[in-house]
């Protein structure tokens, strides 16, 4: 399998409803339970001001640890603060990333479980396509592509179908427990995204990362 974890923050963090210095020692203590491969903070922030607050703080601890540090969207903000790159939401939006960012940034696309926006994103040289089967198909015009995208695999399945027809890594960003992250990594995913597993693990963020890394290895 070889698979490696794709670390997100709990989105309470950017509405101000976790007050940063209480998430604080759980951050950390995650960074040392065990290797990490990217950290996205996730969510919409309330405010501009807090997002780079928070980022500002937290970049700087995962990048001395060697893990990628990642903003969702504001691909403006993450070149300015210094992160590793962008996490989008949106194929659309894929084109004026990367240039901003420039070829040494990440630049990653999230296209829920559309086949058809996954291969767009990766021929137009996304660094990742993460499938999200929490995420409906997008309207679809074309029907030509609506039979292509509704006759296609879904959950695992889709891990696979990507593994067998694609080299840019996939991301299975699906909030993965513990109990299925094994499941993930055989199916296909280069990168298991976790999310809840880890922060409401109730024996530790530390804990969590080192089960899950030995889950997927």
């Amino acid at each position: 399998m070889n698979s490696e974890l794709y670390l997100l923050t709990p989105p309470e963090l950017l509405t101000g409803e976790l007050a940063f210095e209480s998430f604080l020692p759980s951050f950390n203590e995650a960074l040392g339970g065990g290797k990490i491969s990217c950290i996205l903070l996730s969510g919409t922030a309330s405010s501009p001001d807090l997002l780079e607050d928070i980022a500002t703080r937290l970049c700087p601890l995962a990048q001395q640890r060697d893990i990628a540090f990642l903003l969702e969207d504001d691909y403006e903000t993450a070149l300015r603060l210094g992160c590793d790159g962008v996490h989008l939401n949106s194929t659309a939006a894929y084109k004026k990333a990367r240039q901003h960012l420039g070829s040494e940034s990440i630049v990653g696309v999230d296209c829920g479980v559309s086949r058809h926006d996954a291969l767009l994103a990766g021929e137009a040289g996304a660094d990742y396509i993460a499938f999200n089967n929490r995420r409906p198909l997008p309207e679809i015009d074309d029907p030509e592509v609506r039979e292509f995208e509704e006759n296609g695999p879904r959950g695992l399945d889709l891990l696979t179908w990507w593994q067998t027809m694609m080299t840019p890594p996939c991301i299975s960003l699906d909030d993965v427990s513990l109990d299925l992250a094994r499941d993930h990594a055989e199916a296909g995913a280069d990168f298991v995204a976790v999310q809840g597993a880890v922060w409401n693990h109730p024996a530790g963020p530390a804990k969590a990362i080192a089960e899950l890394n030995e889950a997927i290895a």
